[in-house]
């Protein structure tokens, strides 16, 4: 059985079991044939017909040129549903590919160069009219547009260029941004977005009840994004600096959650594509922990305040590179020193100090590797 390469079907590759083909009969230029044993196709040229009247591929008619599979393959299922590809001298599909279902209706037509999508893929449903136009390049797909039956879009992710005709109006690139409302299977609105030369500049995503459940826009150069609770509250946002896709720079801005109270329970600060400052927030409005960080090289130091609800101090942690590391301090719930806890090198533990109620020291312990104390 042949098996193409980057992950793409052959003949019956993935998709179909060994067994699939469990009494095949096939015939080359007038010979019986066997898939299984080379040696009754080696140097042949022609169309191969197999046929299996109980296997889940009923017939398999694939171009042999010299002994090798390249060219022209039809294939025909159980359902009924037919594929039809054609194969490169390296044994992955290459041009036009299409797939019809059981009634005749075209489902599928695609574009392969050398295994990979290329260009327009059109996915077509049960109707027949074209319910999804994708555009690949560099093996991603870089647009796609959804359909119902009349029109209306379903689904709409741009590219920086026009592609297609389609995307003309939708993708903003007639130097107007566009404004597009999005609809569900059952033709009720799912939201709309507007793009301008392929960029998005808002989006909104509602439910099934009508109601706001995320929201994106490009304010100033910012891409800030929203998500709401059911009672349209704000859940989480988002407030970054809109970066080229292809740029090395990383995420500069804030990230925020919230609770559906209405108070806010973690503000995180990035800037180079690093966290550089993490707050959070208990319920009561106290302040939870506080994280700073700093990097130096490949090396990160996190410190880390933490603080009981009634906003006293409970610990002070020091980490590097995700290891404590030097002095920890704990605290009651008074608010008074514990213990102290010294860590060396890949966090071993080195020595501890334990204080009394009134801060005291009363104990120092120190730790030998093997973690036991003198």
């Amino acid at each position: 059985m042949l098996i193409e390469t980057r992950g793409l079907l052959l003949v019956v590759g993935a998709v179909f079991s060994a067994n699939a083909w469990a009494v095949q009969r096939c015939e080359l230029n007038g010979e019986s044939v066997s898939r299984a044993n080379g040696h009754t196709t080696a140097g042949k040229s022609g169309v191969m017909r197999c046929t299996d009247d109980s296997g889940q591929v009923r017939r398999l008619d694939q171009t042999l040129r010299d002994g090798k599979y390249v060219g022209p393959v039809l294939m025909v299922l159980a359902d009924g549903e037919r594929r039809e590809y054609t194969l490169n001298e390296r044994g992955n599909r290459d041009g036009l590919a299409r797939t019809f279902d059981g009634k005749g209706t075209l489902r599928k037509e695609e574009s392969f160069e050398d295994g990979s999508s290329v260009g327009v893929q059109k996915h077509f449903a049960e109707a027949g009219h074209l319910q999804e136009l994708h555009f690949a390049a560099g093996r991603r797909t870089v647009l796609t547009i959804g359909y119902l039956a009349d029109g209306r879009l379903t689904e709409l992710r741009c590219a920086a260029v026009t592609l297609v005709p389609q995307d003309r109006e939708v993708c903003g690139h007639t130097g107007r941004a566009s404004d597009v409302t999005l609809h569900r299977a059952d033709g009720q609105p799912a939201g709309a977005v507007s793009y301008l030369q392929g960029q998005m500049q808002r989006q909104s995503v509602l439910d099934r009840e009508g109601r706001l459940v995320r929201n994106e826009e490009l304010k100033d150069g910012r891409r800030i994004k929203r998500v709401f609770y059911p009672s349209g509250k704000p859940r989480s946002e988002t407030d970054f600096i809109e970066r080229d896709p292809n740029s090395r720079e990383g995420r500069e801005g804030v990230a925020r959650e919230w609770a559906e109270s209405g108070q806010l329970t973690q503000e995180t600060a990035w800037a180079e594509g690093y966290e550089q400052r993490i707050q959070q927030w208990y319920l009561n409005g106290k302040q939870k922990a506080q994280q700073q960080i700093r990097r130096d090289g490949r090396n990160q130091e996190r410190t880390t305040e933490s603080f009981w609800d009634t906003g006293l101090p409970a610990a002070v942690n020091v980490e590097r590179n995700g290891r404590l590391l030097g002095w920890q301090k704990y605290f009651t719930e008074a608010g008074v020193l514990a213990v102290e806890d010294e860590h060396g090198e890949r966090g071993v533990l080195l020595r501890r100090k334990h204080y009394n109620a009134q801060g005291e020291l009363v104990r120092e312990e120190r730790f030998l590797e093997d973690g036991s104390r003198i």
